[in-house]
């Protein structure tokens, strides 16, 4: 019989969450035995880096203006 393979080891859908849904690409990485200790750790430097840059660079700004509008 043949065992199904975890979404969360399969590399394309782990680099997709964290891409399109970020929290859930952290779990699927810490959980996922297609990477290594070394490949998880620079992955997770450079999404938190991607994410620092956007945070500091002020890219949001616009959309937060307009969520804050919404639920003022």
């Amino acid at each position: 019989m043949e065992e199904k393979v975890k979404w969360y080891n399969n590399r394309t859908k782990v680099i997709f969450s964290l891409q399109a849904f970020p929290p859930l690409g952290i779990y699927a990485l810490l959980r996922s035995t297609a990477f290594t200790a070394g490949q998880k750790c620079w992955v997770a430097v450079g999404v938190s880096a991607l994410i620092g840059l956007i945070m500091w660079s002020g890219i949001m700004k616009p959309v937060n203006k307009w969520v804050f509008d919404i639920f003022a």
